[in-house]
């Protein structure tokens, strides 16, 4: 329920006219992601998980540049645009999402990102530049922003910040985790539930849920919660 309620929401968010890429969802625990994608999935809403394969690393990115690569050698005077376009539709991509989700529409978010990076390209770049340039973007992993809410756990989202940020699974054995035994394990805790509130630029979302789907016995709000103003 509680993931359910976080993607209606974000949804409605992007239907408002929040970009994607300007949401987080943050917790505790790698785990924890997995009913929140569901909801997402469920919602028709993108996103992506941080800690997963890094965006260059991805086959159907790779095959891309290779074939960019090839292109350069025949490229005509034709626009960057319609260059890049013909390769990426040989690839599978189209002007307009998949209604599927998962893999499918994975792949075509990756490939999506390609042809926004052409799409904004000074007038007048040519092929060979470009490609140049996401061969650079490679080599300092520089990676293309994605249009998709993003999921990460509060230690991966160290050092970010988004503007706006939903944290979950605020719960006694969530945050603080159940191994956090001692006074300065739990003080740790409390230092990570400063890192995800800080992650917020305009909006700060709390939640927490009293059970998981009738399993296990039932839990509290996390105990920190009592001590923010």
């Amino acid at each position: 329920a509680e993931a359910r309620a976080i993607a209606a929401q974000v949804a409605a968010a992007i239907a408002g006219g929040t970009r994607p890429q300007d949401i987080a969802i943050l917790f505790r625990i790698n785990v924890q992601s997995a009913p929140l994608e569901a909801a997402l999935t469920d919602s028709g809403v993108s996103f992506q998980l941080r800690g997963g394969p890094r965006f260059f690393e991805q086959q159907e990115v790779r095959q891309a540049l290779m074939m960019l690569k090839g292109a350069v050698v025949g490229a005509t005077r034709e626009p960057l645009f319609k260059t890049v376009s013909d390769v990426l539709r040989s690839l599978g991509w189209t002007q307009d999402a998949p209604e599927v989700r998962g893999a499918v529409r994975d792949r075509w978010e990756s490939l999506n990102a390609l042809m926004g990076l052409a799409e904004a390209s000074a007038r007048g770049t040519s092929l060979k530049s470009f490609v140049d340039d996401l061969f650079e973007r490679v080599a300092s992993q520089h990676e293309p922003t994605m249009a998709a809410v993003t999921l990460a756990t509060l230690h991966s989202a160290k050092g970010l910040e988004w503007d706006t940020v939903f944290l979950v699974g605020l719960s006694d054995g969530y945050l603080p985790i159940t191994y956090a035994k001692t006074e300065r394990a739990v003080e740790e805790e409390r230092r990570l539930l400063y890192v995800g509130i800080t992650r917020a630029r305009r909006r700060l979302h709390l939640s927490w849920s009293s059970g998981a789907s009738g399993r296990g016995p039932e839990r509290r709000a996390s105990r920190f919660l009592a001590g923010l103003e």
